[in-house]
């Protein structure tokens, strides 16, 4: 046998493996992808239930279609728009319509799930009606209204934002009366373990709950992690906005200042208006 047709069998057979190997990953993927989807759909419901006061333990333990039929049971959900009006969910249902997505399936989504999906499709979205992302964005956002007894209890807010080394993702929870936090979760994080990790922790956590977001004024003034202990710094009411800092991890702190700041003062006109209505 000649040395070329015997490179020739080499290549081809590496080709092949590699072909074989190739459609084996695809597959999986694809098989996968389902079960994927529903994790990452019950690490968000776990975590909205977490902040309205569901022990986090009882609701691991719990399984997963008896904690989405929890949540259906408790929450609505609320699209608001970019000018801070109620918004209607079907105007993503026709615009994913016009990628091929089936009616039916855009039908039985849930408004967080088809804000997602519709996120994910904005800039295709955009390109095919001929805008530039921004002027075609209705800068939708969502709030998870919490009714475990037909009054409305609590409201639950979306939070991200960059910590020291990536995104940080979170819900916050508001009493009724849109300025007492309820409670505040953290997840999807990749801080670093022993310090900025530890905003995941309890008595982290358990800090926020029935500080204030609003001064004595009724302005927005969020509530911030200091460097050190709170009540050091400052006494009542002041102290009402200030939680207890975590040791070594001051940048993945700011980035939480920021970004829970950030998030309020974007939900605030809309807030304003509910407790205005309330």
């Amino acid at each position: 046998m000649s040395q070329a047709k015997s490179n020739s069998r080499v290549y081809v057979f590496a080709l092949a493996v590699c072909v074989v190997c190739s459609l084996i990953l695809a597959g999986a993927s694809t098989m996968l992808q389902p079960r994927q989807s529903v994790n990452v759909r019950l690490d968000i419901v776990r975590n909205i239930l977490a902040a309205v006061g569901h022990d986090p333990a009882e609701i691991a333990a719990t399984a997963p279609q008896a904690t989405f039929d929890l949540y259906k049971a408790e929450f609505t959900e609320l699209l608001v728009d970019g000018n801070n009006n109620s918004a209607d969910p079907n105007y993503m249902r026709e615009e994913l319509v016009k990628l091929s997505y089936p009616r039916t399936q855009l039908d039985d989504m849930s408004i967080s799930d088809l804000l997602r999906v519709f996120n994910a499709k904005k800039d295709i979205l955009a390109r095919r009606s001929k805008q530039s992302l921004e002027a075609y964005d209705p800068g939708y956002k969502l709030l998870h209204v919490w009714q475990p007894h037909g009054a409305v209890e609590a409201y639950v807010i979306p939070i991200e934002g960059y910590g020291l080394w990536d995104i940080i993702k979170g819900y916050v929870a508001l009493e009724a009366d849109l300025n007492t936090i309820k409670g505040i979760t953290f997840y999807e994080h990749k801080e670093t373990p022993g310090l900025g990790a530890r905003i995941v922790e309890d008595w982290f956590r358990e800090q926020y709950k029935g500080k204030t977001i609003l001064t004595e004024q009724g302005d927005l003034t969020s509530v911030t992690i200091v460097r050190g202990v709170a009540t050091d710094q400052y006494k009542e009411p002041q102290l009402n906005h200030y939680v207890d800092g975590i040791s070594g991890a001051t940048l993945t702190c700011k980035g939480v200042n920021h970004f829970l700041q950030a998030t309020l003062t974007a939900y605030e006109p809309f807030l304003a208006t509910l407790r205005k209505n309330s």
